[in-house]
């Protein structure tokens, strides 16, 4: 049996692996499962959909194990691999008290605004909407296009956004930078952050980060206005929830290793998470782009730092000071 080249690449790339061998061998019999639950539902992006790592496990996977392990209202959640914030923003969805833990600036940022849904979503609307029109002033304006410092540029994947729109996206930032104080300000950030990675830079992720097809232009204001009216939708649905407001969920920046210094003894009473892999993986790449534009990283001695801060379990970043040497040696 053929297939015709065009028709080959389109069911290669759209199909789970294994799956690609199918026009090939008819009686060819595959498990979806797995990829399939491992999947963001659709009735589940509420919060979750406001910025997400690529590999993040999905909302219904912490649904399941709660249900299963019987935790409820009565009890405290610890996710000590934090992330972006899974575990605890479905807890809270649920009425569940959490804490998660997580050293990544960029990732404990997502994480902390994702589970503050005080903000009013009309007035959110009102102040994107004022931001979007005053950016889009600048811009029809010409004049040299602005970058980043050398030493922020350098700290990018090559060729990870264009010139055009990383202009644009500086441009916009500023304005938004213009209000720290205002009661919006996080969730703005976070909404460029997500456009940033999904739409604007020429990021790909399979899963691993690497550059694609560069785009010379992009509607970056526009898609973050899109961005900030997902927020606001969803600031909605969450404000009428009944429990949920009121529930506990805290997301420290902090050392795994060293819990005691943010927790309380005898504070926890189930532990739901995602330890680093065992494998080459730097998991400052995966966040790298925004966490250089939006400023919290601004050279190579603060990613050092912030490397040397992670808890890693690969040959890659290791350091002559590292002493976690110290945690297994009675083992």
């Amino acid at each position: 049996m053929s297939v015709a080249p065009l028709q080959w690449q389109s069911q290669f790339r759209s199909l789970e692996p294994l799956q690609y061998l199918q026009p090939l061998i008819p009686n060819l019999k595959f498990d979806r499962r797995n990829s399939d639950l491992n999947q963001l539902r659709d009735k589940d992006r509420i919060a979750h959909d406001w910025y997400r790592f690529v590999l993040s496990y999905p909302p219904h996977l912490v649904q399941d194990y709660l249900q299963k392990f019987g935790v409820d209202g009565d009890q405290n959640v610890l996710d000590p691999f934090c992330g972006t914030g899974t575990t605890v923003v479905e807890c809270k969805k649920l009425g569940i008290s959490s804490v998660g833990v997580e050293a990544n600036l960029m990732a404990w940022f997502a994480g902390t605004v994702k589970v503050d849904w005080t903000p009013d979503a009309d007035g959110l609307l009102r102040h994107a909407d004022r931001i979007a029109e005053t950016t889009q002033t600048i811009l029809s304006q010409t004049g040299e296009l602005r970058s980043l410092c050398d030493d922020s540029l350098k700290l990018l994947l090559k060729n990870s956004i264009s010139p055009l729109p990383l202009h644009k996206t500086l441009v916009l930032l500023e304005h938004i930078q213009h209000e720290p104080r205002s009661p919006y300000y996080q969730h703005e950030l976070l909404a460029l952050a997500k456009v940033l990675v999904y739409s604007v830079g020429n990021l790909r992720f399979s899963p691993e980060v690497c550059v694609g097809k560069p785009k010379e232009d992009a509607p970056v204001v526009e898609l973050w206005q899109a961005a900030m009216g997902a927020i606001a939708q969803d600031l909605r649905h969450l404000q009428t929830l009944t429990h949920p407001a009121a529930t506990a969920a805290t997301v420290h920046r902090a050392d795994s290793r060293h819990l005691l210094q943010v927790l309380e003894p005898r504070s926890i009473d189930a532990v739901i998470t995602s330890p680093p892999y065992p494998n080459e993986k730097d998991y400052t790449r995966a966040t790298r782009l925004e966490s250089v534009i939006l400023g919290f990283i601004r050279d190579k001695a603060e990613l050092r730092s912030l490397k040397q801060g992670l808890m890693r379990s690969n040959s890659r970043n290791v350091y002559k000071a590292d002493d976690d040497d110290r945690y297994v040696a009675h083992h």
